[in-house]
């Protein structure tokens, strides 16, 4: 049913952040008061009715399913009724879209931590707040007490499997518009002051609109494990990806995940994952820490490689931000749509147009052969730093008695 908001006191059509979040939480039965007022703090933020989260009784989600389990949460798929909120502008009306999928994810802390529990949600949000792109849509409690988070679900599963299953028919214009999506969530998630510290595609949602698919990086990093306990000198995550500064002992900064970043380019390039078929030890860390890369495919352009490599230099220092990667691949992806744009060269657009021209019609023809490693070879785990520090070690004495003949 639509509800008609007085528009006299409203911060934006049919929502005042003064009065409404009280005016929600009416009815809401939650036994932890710290959650409760998390909600409403989160609502209080929201400047649009249609960003507002809100308690989500579980009885009003229907045919819930298990789809996912790793080391931040099990995840599960439902329908929600209700539908997601929008608003009639016109009209300043408060309606709710049609009956829609939704995911439902566990996240660690509670009942043990409940602080632990809170802070991973509100990261989240705050996340969120800064335009990362996956809609959270508010918290529920099922049959077990557990509380979980519900929020967008997304029909194409992640960016590994979809490219297995399409690549010979992505065209590059497709390819640039997902890792602009991705940049763009990344910068927005440095922006509210952290670091993903596990990102790689297993970890990026893709979703079909109408028109497009759309990509969302999910599983923030921002969650410690569901047992809460990752020792001294152990880190998580996919080795291909991880950062080298990272692999020697260092702390996860923003430009960790630009490599890792530049990692995704090269395998939005190959279709492969990277490093498939080496064992995931002491002596790919190494490989990885000497400044040793996945390869590029055949007919690849030359301004995409350029800026992969840049992501991937060894120098942290060096790599550019998610912002500026963004800039770059939405103005690659202008050329290809013919529009303006500003400050480029002539010359250089024609080349920059012709070679993703080019490689489009590679692309088809290319072959790529099967995995080596299974899918969960490529899933999140614990890595032993301490034991590739030692490697490392070794390799720089090595290095300096060459050196010194």
């Amino acid at each position: 049913m639509a509800i008609v908001q007085n528009e006299r006191f409203n911060t934006f059509p049919a929502w005042c952040q003064t009065c409404d979040p009280d005016r929600e939480a009416e009815g809401w039965k939650i036994e932890n008061k710290d959650i409760e007022n998390c909600i409403k703090n989160f609502q209080r933020k929201a400047i649009k009715y249609c960003e507002v989260i809100e308690w989500i009784p579980y009885n009003e989600l229907n045919d819930v399913k298990k789809i996912g389990e790793g080391g931040f949460g099990t995840v599960y798929s439902a329908t929600w009724p209700k539908g997601v909120r929008t608003t009639d502008y016109e009209k300043y009306e408060r309606l709710r879209k049609k009956e829609c999928l939704v995911e439902l994810k566990t996240l660690p802390g509670f009942p043990t931590n409940p602080s632990d529990f809170l802070r991973e949600f509100k990261n989240h949000m705050r996340c969120r707040l800064e335009g990362s792109s996956l809609e959270v849509y508010g918290l529920t409690q099922n049959e077990e007490n557990e509380y979980l988070m519900v929020f967008q679900y997304t029909n194409k599963g992640n960016l590994h499997k979809y490219l297995r299953s399409n690549f010979n028919s992505l065209k590059w214009e497709n390819k640039l518009q997902q890792l602009i999506c991705v940049s763009y969530d990344l910068a927005r998630i440095h922006r509210a002051g952290y670091t993903h510290n596990d990102l790689h595609p297993g970890n990026i949602l893709q979703n079909q609109f109408i028109r497009k698919i759309r990509s969302f990086i999910a599983d923030l990093g921002l969650s410690r494990m569901k047992n809460n306990k990752i020792p001294e000198d152990y880190i998580y995550g996919v080795m291909p990806y991880v950062a080298p500064e990272v692999l020697s002992g260092k702390k996860y900064t923003s430009p960790a995940d630009i490599f890792s970043f530049g990692v995704i380019m090269t395998e939005m390039s190959t279709g492969i994952k990277p490093f498939d078929g080496y064992e995931f030890d002491s002596k790919l860390a190494v490989k990885i820490y000497k400044g040793e890369q996945p390869v590029f495919a055949f007919g690849t352009p030359n301004c995409y490689i350029k800026l992969a490599k840049q992501c991937m230099n060894l120098d942290p220092y060096k790599r550019p931000t998610a912002k500026d990667i963004c800039l770059k691949l939405t103005q690659w992806q202008n050329i290809l749509r013919d529009f303006a744009t500003l400050g480029c060269d002539k010359d250089e657009v024609l080349y920059i147009k012709e070679e993703f021209l080019k490689a489009d019609e590679i692309i088809k023809e290319l072959q790529i052969p099967p995995p080596k490693h299974p899918d969960s070879k490529y899933s999140s785990q614990i890595i032993n730093t301490n034991q590739i520090i030692n490697a490392i070690g070794i390799y720089k004495k090595l290095l300096n008695r060459y050196l010194l003949y």
